[in-house]
């Protein structure tokens, strides 16, 4: 029988014990230099076949991370530890000087007239949405998926600025543009394959995905961005006295 922690939920085996390995060498648990546990000791520790393992083991040493050793075992190799250039800040002012200034390569996915996703709880919609879908990416390493819905009056104004920035600092600058609710939610979920594809990431691997509303002064929502970042790149800081 399966250990619970690694109960079925459509993700390989092998991935979800790739990636509590990945984690136990980038937090130094495991230390560089050190070698990994036996195959049989990893067997009982996860509860899981040797072929599991032994595939596990293939993806971590594929990143750079392990080296098998004939006859000796396989070792930690040094490492980086995961950079997270981004934090989630958590008021708006932040949020828009954290983007102020900052042109990163924009990849298009999809741009069109739509309507807004299902599940917003604030605000009241707009009369028509127009809808960007696009990739953020720094240095040729692509961090974020990004779907904006903006009020079509708003894109409408500021169309070119909106096509080649990003979003926030050109709405945040309009003098006639009155914020009067700003929220945002984030959770931590899995990487599905659509993800993985757009963002170079494996099948399963943690990624937040972040939801930001904004509403005027008649509470009309102007600005809905569903983002997925990946789980590499972003942190979340919080001042607990604040």
């Amino acid at each position: 029988m399966k250990s619970e922690k690694f109960r079925r939920d459509g993700t390989p085996l092998y991935l979800k014990v790739a990636e509590v390995m990945r984690q136990r060498i980038l937090r130094d648990v495991w230390k560089t230099g050190d070698f990994l546990p036996t195959i049989d000791a990893l067997m009982a520790e996860f509860q899981v076949a040797r072929i599991t393992v032994r595939e596990a083991v293939k993806i971590l040493e594929s990143e750079g991370l392990v080296e098998p050793r004939r006859g000796r075992g396989t070792t930690i190799l040094p490492h980086l530890p995961p950079k997270r250039p981004l934090s989630v800040v958590t008021s708006l002012s932040e949020l828009v000087d954290l983007y102020r200034g900052d042109v990163p390569d924009l990849v298009s996915l999809n741009d069109a007239e739509t309507d807004l996703p299902d599940g917003v709880t604030i605000g009241k919609p707009a009369a028509k949405y127009h809808m960007l879908r696009r990739i953020h990416s720094r240095d040729g390493e692509r961090y974020c998926v990004i779907t904006l819905y903006l009020a079509k009056d708003i894109f409408d104004k500021h169309e070119a600025a909106l096509r080649s920035r990003l979003a926030l600092p050109v709405l945040f600058d309009d003098p006639d543009l009155h914020v009067r609710i700003a929220r945002q939610s984030l959770i931590v979920s899995k990487c599905d394959m659509e993800t993985a594809t757009l963002l170079d990431l494996v099948v399963g691997e943690p990624m937040a995905e972040v939801r930001r509303v904004m509403c005027d002064e008649n509470d009309t929502i102007i600005y809905l961005a569903d983002v997925i970042y990946r789980g590499d790149y972003i942190r979340l800081d919080m001042d607990l006295l604040a």
